[in-house]
């Protein structure tokens, strides 16, 4: 790097400038590393080390932990694209790094052969650790919290919601001369009713949101239609339990359908 520098004087003051790279830390770089440490300090890393498992041919140097550290570090950011996100992350990251005593940070293209390795098992294996300490470390709904009807009965509402994601796929050359041709959304979705959206494949969420605390307590997602009436059977399930976790009973609680649950046919699957 060229040392080359320039200084002037402006209005009594000395101006220095210089060719050497001197890059800004990410804004959201604090919250990250306080992520990171509530990991460390409440034990979530060590179970994560020891429960959660994916299969791949060669993993080399890095570990499950090296790219959950990542994808934390990213959805707390806000970056709108990985690659930009990467892009703030060149400068920081060994700092981001040591909040796991870990000494190598995967590049973009390690992190998407490693989310193409995860398979249904070891996302079922994380949600697991999530919920777990969801129940275990809820915040606590106090007594103003909830709704209250004229008879002085206390109710909680808690929000199931299902998206469609549609996906639009452009045109790909298709030739002898060109390789076999492979989409990167292909496992993740596939055809199904994409309603007023439009597409050629679809991906269906479902995800449940506790009203009052603001505290996400599950997400499922499937390609295609998905799996309505399994993941809204979860939801509940998970409901009751978040329920009895916060000392309250399962008649207490009141469960707001929205989108795809918009149909009666799924009255049953709640009763």
């Amino acid at each position: 790097m060229s040392e080359n520098k320039l200084s002037f004087t402006l209005a009594g003051l000395e101006i220095t400038t210089t060719e050497q790279s001197n890059p800004v830390i990410p804004t959201w770089l604090a919250e990250a590393l306080l992520v990171g440490q509530y990991w460390h300090q409440s034990g979530l890393l060590e179970r994560l080390q020891q429960q959660v498992r994916v299969s791949r041919g060669r993993m080399g140097r890095y570990e499950v932990c090296d790219f959950v550290l990542l994808l934390l570090a990213y959805a707390v950011s806000g970056v709108e694209t990985l690659k930009l996100f990467f892009e703030q992350l060149e400068s920081i990251k060994p700092v981001l790094m040591s909040v796991w005593k870990r000494a190598k940070c995967p590049v973009a293209a390690t992190l998407s052969r490693f989310l193409a390795a995860v398979d249904e098992p070891a996302v079922e294996q994380l949600r697991s650790l999530f919920e777990a300490d969801l129940l275990a470390h809820p915040i606590e709904m106090k007594p103003a919290m909830g709704l209250s009807d004229r008879t002085g009965k206390r109710w909680v509402v808690f929000d199931v919601d299902g998206t469609v994601k549609a996906t639009r796929h452009r045109a790909l050359v298709s030739a002898s001369t060109h390789p076999q041709l492979k989409r990167r959304s292909e496992n993740a979705c596939a055809p199904g009713y994409g309603g007023r959206k439009r597409g050629d494949y679809v991906r269906t969420r479902s995800t449940i949101a506790c009203a009052h605390t603001h505290e996400w307590l599950g997400t499922f997602a499937a390609p295609g239609n998905g799996t309505p009436k399994p993941d809204l059977i979860r939801a509940c399930d998970l409901v009751k339990r978040y329920l009895y976790t916060q000392g309250l009973t399962r008649a207490q609680g009141i469960v707001r359908l929205d989108g795809l649950y918009g149909s009666a046919s799924y009255v049953s699957e709640l009763q």
